[in-house]
């Protein structure tokens, strides 16, 4: 009887967050990206599980367009403590082309660490240059 309620306890638990049969649970989530305080024009943004931290699991990786990012659905963060990794481009750049998000912004990729709920939800980002 106590393994049921365990069980039952555990599955109610997962079902709160994007969730596939073969790894962690990822959690769906959106925010600002800002770089010096203003918003990244064009560019993405990479979430990567902090191993020196104990943290460990998939990557998630989003675009930012016009200052936001939203992970896509399935394809979330894991959640915990994350090294985040901004790439920012000036969003002047010809679709089609190799160039589509237009040139990169001089000094990235731009890099900062956080430790991310693990719920779905907003989480922005700020990064210095």
């Amino acid at each position: 009887m106590r393994f049921l309620i365990l069980l039952t306890l555990g599955v109610c638990c997962c079902g709160c967050a994007e969730s596939t049969s073969d790894g962690p649970s990822r959690y769906q989530i959106s925010g600002e990206v800002l770089l010096n305080g203003k918003p990244v024009v064009a560019g993405t943004v990479q979430f990567e599980p902090d191993a020196s931290q104990g943290n460990k699991g998939p990557m998630a990786i989003a675009e930012i367009h016009e200052g936001r990012y939203e992970t896509d659905y399935g394809k979330g963060v894991v959640g915990g403590p994350q090294k985040i990794i901004v790439e920012a481009f000036d969003g002047n750049g010809e679709p089609g082309t190799s160039m589509m998000l237009g040139r990169p912004i001089p000094g990235g990729p731009f890099r900062t660490r956080a430790d991310i709920p693990k719920e779905n939800g907003t989480f922005d980002i700020s990064v210095q240059s």
